[in-house]
């Protein structure tokens, strides 16, 4: 597979912070919170799709116009949209590093290239790297903001793994059996072969089986979340970096299986389950708390999690945050026609 590298862009584009014409904020009360939030209305012309949180105030999202795709942030508490990055191209994912105050923007013109492009909050362009592939699974590993993970496909869905070093700019093939890899700690990778979780090392190869009986993981930094079945019972297993198990539980029906998982802290995880078993599936945001689940609300709708300090997006569309401490729901953003 062909392979471009982008050097290191040098200079800095000019970004603009200003309050987009389209777009109508207004405030809305929260109960039990002195301070109002503000509630973007928009069009579905106006916003492509929702990023998630770029910090405990703001909240990135996608957009487009005059022909160009924006990435912009919207501040809750004052209702200002900044745009942090602009492009002729499409803007088909961005992710925030978590440690890192780092975004990643993925952009493309068509099929056969993508740009991952990698700037600071202020969108000001630190790395670029170019991929002979539009279709691509992107691993940001979460303890080390310099080292990518880029499963790219083909048409005829082969893949191949490359791992971007942002540091001197390489990228290196990496042969697994599983085009989606996670990151555990810096120089390890998990992934599911033949239904057994394994571990294998960057440097060495070596590998160790960390599960069995594995239906999907999540992984954040040097932790990840292990879904396998026993019986009739579903086990969860936290596994830290050097491959043991910091906690496990059962569920005991098997018809609630996890979503979406993201770690909250060191000693928190917050999940997504859906009760697959009933004619109109129920989703629930829960709280595993060092191996113990401390609080379950039921949800609206499924979709996808994106959290922040006690706060986490919810939704399809990620158009409604939850308080995790109260349980309270706001939808921070309706799209209808802006009059």
């Amino acid at each position: 597979m062909k392979r471009i590298l982008v050097p290191l862009v040098c200079s800095v584009f000019l970004i603009a912070c200003t309050q987009s014409e389209d777009i109508e904020t207004e405030e809305q009360p929260v109960e039990n919170e002195v301070e109002l939030v503000e509630t973007l209305t928009a069009s579905q012309d106006d916003i492509r799709f929702v990023v998630g949180w770029l910090n405990e105030t703001e909240i990135l999202f996608v957009g487009n116009k005059d022909t160009e795709d924006r990435l912009l942030s919207f501040d809750l508490q004052t209702g200002d949209i900044h745009t942090i990055f602009s492009t002729s191209a499409t803007i088909s994912e961005v992710q925030v590093h978590p440690s890192a105050s780092q975004l990643l923007v993925k952009t493309a013109d068509d099929s056969t290239e993508a740009i991952l492009h990698i700037l600071d909050h202020a969108g000001t362009p630190l790395n670029e790297v170019s991929v002979a592939s539009s279709e691509l699974e992107i691993r940001w590993n979460g303890s080390d903001a310099s080292q990518i993970l880029i499963t790219a496909f083909s048409d005829d869905w082969s893949y191949e793994i490359l791992c971007y070093d942002a540091t001197d700019g390489t990228l290196v093939a990496v042969e697994l059996p599983d085009p989606f890899p996670h990151w555990l700690g810096t120089e390890e990778l998990v992934y599911i072969e033949d239904a057994d979780v394994l571990k294998q090392s960057l440097i060495t190869g070596e590998k160790t089986t960390l599960a069995n009986h594995a239906n999907q993981l999540y992984s954040a930094t040097d932790q990840v979340l292990i879904e396998s079945f026993e019986g009739e019972q579903i086990r969860y297993a936290i596994v830290n970096s050097a491959g043991e198990e910091k906690n496990s539980w059962l569920v005991e029906n098997d018809g609630f299986v996890m979503d979406r998982a993201v770690l909250l802290n060191e000693n928190t995880w917050m999940m997504t389950v859906t009760n697959q078993t009933e004619m109109m599936p129920t989703s629930f945001l829960v709280k595993i708390e060092e191996g113990k689940e401390v609080m379950r609300q039921e949800l609206p709708e499924g979709g996808t999690l994106d959290c922040e300090g006690d706060k986490c997006l919810t939704g399809y569309s990620l158009d409604t945050w939850i308080d995790i401490e109260t349980g309270e729901t706001v939808k921070w953003l309706e799209i209808g026609r802006v009059e």
